[in-house]
């Protein structure tokens, strides 16, 4: 009779307690794994959202750029404004000293930038206070054409250049032609026929025209309500509507109308009230 053994094979045994000993260090190990791999989902999450971040940055930075590019052009535009109406008033009137544009009180881009938002600032300062250069330099300019144009229309010259001789004043005086007193309304100067007339300020030609009594005259508007008028002239050198300029021959001299001589009659008036001619004449 054969007698099969009970008891395991000592290969079979350690077969067993082999796998027993990986199954019980894998469960041992498997805490481990779970905590190892929730880090490391962990760790992907903050890697991905990190990712995000530097993106959403990088996306700012760039429209942050753009925009500053933008006030950059701006600026730039504004500074050739500005530098051209400023060279412009330098050489126009001679403001070499009182207007150097190279020295500024302030220049904001020289001085070091920290980050984005420091340089932003500073350009927003900086085209601030050219915008307010610029609005200064306009401002200046109309202050300094108005002064221009109040210069050149403020009557005060001769209407005879050169020439001085006065044959008859303003006021009252007796008619050469009645022998009745009457009120001289002008100035008269003599000279020779065809001396050159002047217009005393920068105005508009008004009236050009034969007169009954006047003969050729001309009338010169120079605003405000003043008014030139040269009159007995020979010839005619300037049409209505023309601008003079203060000093511009417009006609010469001569004896056309009521005159007992060869003359020009020069008067002055505001608001068509006739001024002495004598204060407005040159010293």
């Amino acid at each position: 009779m054969t007698y099969i053994s009970s008891v395991p094979h000592s290969g079979t045994v350690l077969r067993r307690f082999s796998i027993g000993l990986v199954i019980a260090l894998c469960l041992l190990q498997l805490p481990l794994i779970i905590y190892l791999y929730s880090q490391w989902q962990i760790s992907q999450q903050q890697h991905h959202q990190l990712g995000q971040l530097l993106e959403q940055k990088k996306h700012q930075q760039a429209h942050e750029l753009s925009r500053i590019g933008q006030r950059l052009g701006q600026l730039q535009a504004e500074l050739t404004q500005v530098s051209v109406l400023g060279r412009r008033l330098i050489k126009e009137y001679d403001l070499v000293d009182e207007l150097p544009l190279e020295r500024r009180d302030v220049n904001l881009l020289h001085r070091p930038v920290k980050g984005f938002a420091d340089l932003s600032q500073t350009l927003a300062q900086t085209l601030v206070q050219t915008q307010e250069y610029g609005i200064n330099l306009t401002a200046l300019e109309s202050l300094l054409v108005n002064l221009h144009i109040n210069e050149t229309t403020q009557i005060q010259g001769h209407p005879v250049p050169g020439f001085s001789r006065v044959s008859s004043g303003f006021g009252r005086r007796i008619d050469p032609f009645t022998g009745q007193a009457r009120w001289h309304k002008g100035q008269d100067f003599a000279g020779q026929k065809g001396e050159p007339i002047s217009a005393t300020a920068t105005g508009v030609v008004s009236v050009s025209r034969r007169h009954p009594d006047f003969g050729n005259m001309v009338e010169i508007n120079h605003g405000q309500g003043w008014v030139t008028r040269y009159a007995h002239l020979d010839s005619l050198w300037v049409s209505v509507g023309e601008r003079v300029e203060k000093g511009q021959e417009i006609a010469q001299m001569g004896r056309t109308g009521r005159a007992t001589g060869v003359h020009l009659h020069y008067e002055v008036l505001k608001g068509n009230q006739q001024q002495n001619p004598k204060h407005f004449l040159p010293h």
